[in-house]
């Protein structure tokens, strides 16, 4: 099959992304795979951007990357995507986030080209902002509305987005819920450690790792942390990441006395496996995490995670088996269950094996793509 994957950004080198697995998966099923996507690569932009169309080739697929006009709400506009698309001959288009300009360009093009469209939606929650609410309103009942009634499936990656779809009009049935996955073989518990030969930074180790926005919540865990180091006063916290609120979480480290904190930036997704390793426990404490790929990559490693019980979260870690669930904002909880998990490694052992058997029986990547790619055999044959 040739396929195409349009979506607003596409990343490759960190925070690993849906649509990069993607990709990756297909091509080695034998497909061709094209992806159609912004000059934008979501948190950063891409060095020596150029007006126009940029093309790139990565492990076996096309990535066309078009100028990116103005943006309305949180989606980039694309000026010549819709165009772009209907020039192309696909056997099915995969779009990713019914609210976007590109899935609703994706929209347009299956019902003129008669192709079939599948759509992954990755978020469960209205933005944070009046005016970008407002915006995802009005386009859920009118560009959106358009795109998941053209979808012939529509995916999503937990329990909580098929919700938030379902209360944005999509229709029940065509709703299937896949959640992303993972290589299980390269995040094992079998890596090098590299916090330890590289940073020089050994157990114990509490590791997040994300963008550092407000969202992520990582202001908790540093309280946490501050009440962790008073019985535990060897602990060390690895935070993997950049973003807008880096200096201010800088400061606050500062500001609570602590030491053994350790930013180390944003690292490759190639090094992601090493750093894992290296780590006793992975906290999340996102305030809203529609999935939360690092706490499946962490339990592949064979760790225990703390996550707030939000979003993906609830489907992921099971609490009390693979890790624990903590309340949003909850800094108390948090340095409990990590106290709870450092003084014990009997536990620590036995929540990160249930991990590891979880992780390989329901996100490993080969039968993550195996469901997706029956999808789009069936509508492609009939």
């Amino acid at each position: 099959m040739k396929i195409a994957q349009v979506t607003s950004y596409f990343q490759s080198k960190y925070y690993g992304s849906y649509e990069y697995f993607l990709c990756r998966q297909l091509v080695k099923l034998g497909h061709e795979v094209v992806v159609y996507t912004s000059d934008k690569e979501g948190w950063q932009k891409m060095a020596n951007k150029k007006i126009g169309v940029e093309t790139e080739e990565c492990e076996g697929f096309t990535i066309y990357r078009l100028h990116t006009g103005p943006e309305l709400g949180i989606m980039p506009i694309i000026p010549k995507l819709l165009a772009t698309l209907l020039k192309m001959n696909f056997d099915i288009i995969h779009s990713h986030d019914y609210y976007a300009a590109s899935s609703f360009y994706s929209a347009i093009t299956s019902r003129v080209k008669r192709i079939p469209l599948v759509l992954t939606q990755h978020n469960d929650h209205l933005p944070p902002s009046l005016v970008n609410t407002v915006l995802y309103l009005f386009d859920s009942c009118t560009f959106g509305r358009y795109t998941l009634f053209q979808a012939k499936k529509i995916i999503a990656l937990s329990r909580n987005i098929k919700s938030h779809l379902m209360l944005m009009g999509a229709n029940e049935s065509k709703v299937e819920v896949i959640p992303n996955g993972i290589n299980t073989e390269s995040y094992s518990p079998h890596q090098k450690n590299l916090l330890e030969t590289r940073w020089g930074i050994a157990p114990p180790v509490i590791l997040f790792v994300g963008r550092l926005v407000e969202e992520k919540g990582v202001e908790y865990l540093l309280q946490a942390f501050s009440k962790v180091v008073t019985e535990i006063p060897e602990a060390k916290l690895v935070i993997v990441g950049k973003g807008p609120k880096e200096k201010e979480l800088e400061s606050l480290t500062k500001k609570l006395g602590l030491h053994n904190v350790f930013f180390l930036g944003a690292a490759e997704n190639r090094l992601m496996p090493n750093i894992y390793v290296g780590c006793d426990v992975l906290v999340l404490p996102s305030i809203r995490e529609p999935f939360g790929n690092v706490v499946i990559e962490a339990m592949a490693a064979g760790k225990p995670v703390i996550g707030s019980y939000v979003g993906g979260m609830k489907d992921t870690v099971v609490h009390g088996v693979t890790g624990y669930h903590v309340q949003p904002r909850n800094s108390q909880q948090i340095s409990k269950y990590l106290i709870k998990l450092l003084k014990d490694e009997s536990l620590r052992k036995r929540l990160g094996e249930n991990a590891r058997i979880r992780v390989l029986k329901h996100y490993d990547e080969e039968l993550v793509i195996q469901k997706i790619e029956q999808i789009y055999t069936k509508f492609v044959v009939n």
